[in-house]
Formats: C-alpha cells, sequence, structure tokens
C-alpha cells in the first residue's frame, strides 16, 4: 500500500526532475504544509512546498484545509503583489501531481528579527493597495462578515469541551450588527516573526498567506494585538501602531467592533493552545482570556 510520505516523496522527486531542481533539505514543517530548499539552474535558490500529510486534512481552527487551494490562493496573491511596496517571493511554478508542489524564490531569514514600526508600515501600505481581484469568493469582501460569525461559533463549540464553563457565544445577529459593511482591504491575519523574513535587520519578505482575506484593516490589527504578548513573535504593538499610523491613520471602530475582533483571535489562539498543540500553562489562561473577554463584549455597547 502507499503511504502518504512515499506520496510526498514522489511528488517532490517528479518535481526536482521536471524543473530540473537539485539538493533537497527540509528547512520547515508545520500543521499543513512543509518546505524543501533546493536550487534551480536559473532561478537559484527555490523554496520548494508540499502538503506535509493529506491532499486535505482539519485542524480545530479549520476542520477541511484543501491544500491544493491554499497553494492556489497564495501564489494568486504573490502575482498581485509583486511590483507593490509589499515584499513577497516571487511565485515560479505549481505544479500539479498527486498533490500540488508550489515551487517560489527562497529567502534567507537570518534571525537578526525586525523593527515593528517598519512592519507596521508595510501593513499600513497592504492595507492601502486596491481590491485585490480574483479572490476566492470565500476569501472576498462580501464573505468577511459571515466568516468571522460562522467559525467564531465552530470554534466557541470546540473550546467547551476543554472549558465547560464557557457561557454559549454571542447571538450570530448580534455579532454581524457590529462588524462594518465595507471591507476592501487585503489582510495577511498571521504577521509574527515566523512569517517575516529579515537580512541585516530589515525585512525581506512577509510569507504564508493561507489565512489571507479581504476585510477591515482593524481586524489585522487586533489579531496583532492578541499575539503581541507572546515573545516568539517579535511583535512590540506600540511600535507596530505607531508605524502603521505614520502611513494612515488607524481604523476606528466601535468598542463593540474592537472586542469582537480581539475575542475571535482570542479564541483562535485558544484553539491553538488547547487542541492543535496543547500548552499546559498556555491553554488555561487562553481560556481564561476568553473568558475576560466575552464579559467584555457584554460590557460594552
Amino acid at each position: 500500500m502507499t503511504t502518504t510520505s512515499d506520496t510526498l516523496t514522489r511528488a517532490r522527486e517528479r518535481a526536482a526532475h521536471e524543473l530540473g531542481m537539485s539538493g533537497g533539505r527540509l528547512v520547515g514543517r508545520g500543521l499543513e504544509f512543509e518546505v524543501w530548499r533546493m536550487r534551480h539552474p536559473e532561478w537559484g535558490e527555490v523554496a520548494v512546498r508540499l502538503p506535509a500529510s493529506e491532499k486535505t486534512t482539519s485542524n480545530g481552527n479549520d476542520p477541511v484545509v484543501d491544500t491544493a487551494a491554499l497553494h492556489r490562493h497564495e501564489a494568486s496573491v504573490y502575482a498581485y503583489l509583486a511590483g507593490t511596496e509589499i515584499p513577497v517571493p516571487r511565485s515560479y511554478a505549481l505544479l500539479r501531481f498527486e498533490v500540488d508542489v508550489a515551487v517560489s524564490e527562497y529567502i534567507e531569514n537570518d534571525g537578526s528579527g525586525f523593527d515593528s514600526a517598519e512592519l507596521g508600515r508595510l501593513l499600513a501600505r497592504l492595507h492601502t493597495l486596491p481590491p485585490m481581484p480574483n479572490i476566492a469568493p470565500s476569501r472576498a469582501a462580501d464573505a468577511f462578515r459571515d466568516t468571522i460569525v460562522e467559525r467564531l461559533a465552530r470554534r466557541w463549540e470546540l473550546l467547551r469541551r476543554f472549558d465547560p464553563a464557557l457561557p454559549p457565544p454571542p447571538p450570530a445577529a448580534e455579532l454581524a450588527a457590529v462588524v462594518p459593511a465595507a471591507a476592501t482591504s487585503l489582510l495577511h491575519l498571521d504577521v509574527r516573526a515566523e512569517n517575516v523574513l529579515c537580512r541585516d535587520g530589515k525585512i525581506r519578505a512577509l510569507i504564508d498567506w493561507t489565512n489571507s482575506m479581504i476585510g477591515d484593516p482593524a481586524f489585522e490589527l487586533a489579531r496583532a494585538g492578541q499575539y503581541a504578548p507572546y515573545p516568539e513573535n517579535g511583535l512590540d504593538l506600540a511600535e507596530l501602531l505607531r508605524g502603521y499610523a505614520s502611513v494612515r491613520p488607524l481604523p476606528a471602530r466601535s468598542a463593540r467592533c474592537t472586542a469582537l475582533y480581539r475575542l475571535d483571535a482570542a479564541v483562535m489562539l485558544a484553539v491553538v493552545f488547547n487542541d492543535e498543540s496543547p500548552d499546559p500553562r498556555r491553554g488555561p489562561e487562553s481560556l481564561a482570556l476568553v473568558h475576560e473577554l466575552i464579559e467584555h463584549w457584554h460590557a460594552v455597547r
């Protein structure tokens, strides 16, 4: 019987053969993808990305993950951002075998870190760009409000398995009512050190656009705010917001809208720390934060 490992190896070797690539060193592995560093005779060092296990996977935050669709989406984002002020790797090829294989520019990350104000300026410029055309309907502006409402309810029910004392989530109609109708900016939605490639202290590329969608810039900043307390994410929120505001005004939203955006990010992280990558300290702490934020939601109007 052919194993998943056999399938992935065969896809990687076939991609190397068809494109004339040599070498092969595993340089990264996450829930959904693994990345290999190889060399192409014309493109030089390349990143070869393929599914970490299956064509379709699942996790606590996203019950159905179509890795081929994620590859196609990220390639379209790279194409859209090429030539803008937003640094992304060049996308070279998307090969469709038993599993899809994406080949892009390999950008070395020297671990020097980044200036959060610079990252804030990049996010502001990203949010200023015209709407991205031909984006999947599930990521389009019309889907933003419904996506937030649906996934908050779904993830909330999962968290109640870990914390039966968690109260019911806010009614869907209440949530939907506070989300602005106009949402036209491309959001990255996973801005943290792991996805910011740097050399000599300068940002060279933003990678992993698999969470990206058209939405409200305030949603991006709220998520950054929930990421910032974790040291490995490398975010100084005050500096990030200062850099952002130097390019465009910080988005002003109602207290309830801000509370919802923070709650969405906190729920996502609670799923990570309790279900996807259980952490004995962060798991309970993240659930306590959800309790705190739902109380805040009910307190503000």
